[in-house]
Formats: structure tokens, sequence, C-alpha cells
């Protein structure tokens, strides 16, 4: 783990970083309605900040996806998850590529009638 240059690193630093923090003081009070007001409104969307670990190929290959769209890599992965929750709401169960593989090669060539 490497270290920033800023972040205090033994006891007498991090004693002259405290001695050197100042607080705003609070808002006034005709300000902290402006203040309350600039909050999203309760029920609305509220965005959240998840993080996940992905393989180097895996995020190469979302990139790539997401540049085709034009969109960024944040939407891109959001409108998978969206589109994969659809399907199972829908009580569509996903097969993989070889079980779909398996059962196309079960079918029979369509006959052409004259």
């Amino acid at each position: 783990m490497s270290h920033d240059d800023a972040t205090p690193q033994t006891p007498d630093e991090l004693a002259a970083f405290m001695e050197g923090l100042t607080f705003a003081p609070p808002p006034a009070p005709q300000d902290e309605q402006a203040l309350l007001d600039s909050l999203p409104a309760a029920g609305s969307s509220v965005m959240v900040v998840r993080s996940l670990r992905l393989p180097i190929e895996l995020d190469q290959a979302v990139a790539s996806a997401a540049q085709a769209a034009s969109v960024p890599k944040t939407a891109w992965i959001r409108q998978a998850i969206e589109m994969a929750l659809a399907v199972q709401a829908d009580d569509d169960q996903p097969i993989s590529r070889a079980e779909a593989l398996r059962a196309l090669t079960l079918l029979r060539p369509a006959r052409h009638v004259a």
C-alpha cells in the first residue's frame, strides 16, 4: 500500500496536521433553509455507489461495449444490470450457450412445400 506524501506519517506530523485544521462555523439560521432545500426531495432517485472487482479482460470488454454504445462504462453496466433484472422479473430463465446449441441441434430443418 502506498502512502500519499500529504498524509501524516508520524505522531508529530499528525499533531501538526490536527493543529492546522479549522472548522467552518455552522450556517446562519437564514442560510439553513436554503441548504435544506438543496437536498434531494424525499422519495427522489438517489444513486448508490457500489464497488466491484472485474477481471481485466471483462473490464476491457465492458469498456469496448460502452464505447460502441457511446455511453460511459458505469451507464453500460447499469443498463446491463437493469436488463438482467427485467429478464429475471419476467420469470424467464436464461440458459447457457451450450444448452442453447444442444437444443438447436435437435431441431429438424423446415421443409418447404411448393
